[in-house]
């Protein structure tokens, strides 16, 4: 069974204790990125390469990217400015 080529669900198998849906996602958006790099590579005049090139521009319109997602709304609270300075008190 392909992971997500075919069928964006089918990650839900792989999910087990040592294995969240973070890491299914991590390693799609890691092959998403390789394959952005064949597909956008100098072409060479190599039949195989041209092939592998072809392969991986197929592969990344048949996919979708797991970090186009819709998020909600951010809370009032978490547009504020964030200060992490560290205020010790003296005794």
């Amino acid at each position: 069974m392909t992971l997500t080529r075919n069928n964006p669900l089918a990650k839900q198998i792989w999910i087990t204790d040592p294995l969240g849906p973070g890491d299914i996602d991590r390693v799609i958006i890691e092959w998403r990125s390789l394959f952005r790099q064949i597909a956008h590579a100098p072409d060479l005049e190599w039949p195989r390469w041209r092939a592998l090139q072809a392969m991986a521009k197929i592969t990344l319109n048949e996919t979708e990217s797991p970090t186009l997602t819709d998020l909600p709304p951010l809370e009032f609270h978490q547009t504020r400015r964030v200060d992490h300075r560290l205020i010790l008190r003296r005794h």
